[in-house]
This record gives structure tokens, sequence and C-alpha cells, in this order.
């Protein structure tokens, strides 16, 4: 878990965690110049760290300023299983062998066009008037 204490904000250390996995090699001092010039290119206060938003943005930017990260690598990164490929099966297709709402002069229309003359008639439609 990047965010220490459930602050809803990324500090130093985590982000410098992230900086590493994506390439950093700096040591501390120019760890915290460049975690100075993120927060303050992301609008962030350095002290109290890089909230959802401005993380979002920092890792969707592929500029130079920002540190694109696919969503596989942010799960690599963060030790996540892929997400499970899931398999729906597509819904039944159910044709009903007769209708009871319409008239069958109003049922013709249809049956034929889109159901091959499938669909018949209740015998209470055709007491219709």
């Amino acid at each position: 878990q990047l965010d220490e204490g459930g602050a809803g904000c990324l500090r130093s250390s985590a982000m410098r965690r992230l900086a590493e996995f994506t390439g950093f090699e700096g040591d501390d001092e120019e760890w915290r110049a460049e975690y100075t010039a993120l927060c303050a290119d992301l609008g962030c206060d350095p002290l109290w760290g890089i909230g959802v938003e401005a993380f979002r943005r920092l890792v969707d930017d592929a500029t130079d300023k920002g540190c694109h990260c696919s969503d596989t690598e942010l799960r690599d990164f963060l030790g996540l299983p892929p997400p499970a490929e899931e398999e729906l099966d597509p819904p039944a297709s159910v044709l009903l062998a007769q209708q009871y709402r319409m008239h069958p002069t109003m049922n013709r229309f249809p049956s034929q066009q889109f159901y091959g003359g499938q669909v018949g008639d209740d015998i209470s439609t055709r007491q219709r008037p």
C-alpha cells in the first residue's frame, strides 16, 4: 500500500518507491529536489503529499514532466495479480412460439420480417376485434 497512514495522499517516501520503480536512480538530496519540483508541477503541498487526482494526472502524463504508467505496470509495482479475464456466456436467446398481446394482423409483419414467420398467435388474440 502506498498511502501511508491512509491520509489519501502519497508522501515523499511512497512516491520515491514509484520513482525508483520507473527508473529514478538519484540520492536522497536529488529525490528531495525532484519531489519538491513534482509537487510544484502538480499543484500539491510537499508536506501534505500528492492526492488521487494529481497522481492520476501524473501517471497518465506521457510527457517528460509526467511519470506515465500503464495499468499493468501499476499492478506490477503494487504486486497485484493481473485482472481476471471474464468469459461471459451470451444470454440465452428465447423465441416465443406464440404471442399473446397483438391482433394477428399486427403480429404478421414482425413475425415474418424478424422471426421467419415462427411466432404464432394465441387463440385469445384471434378473438379480438
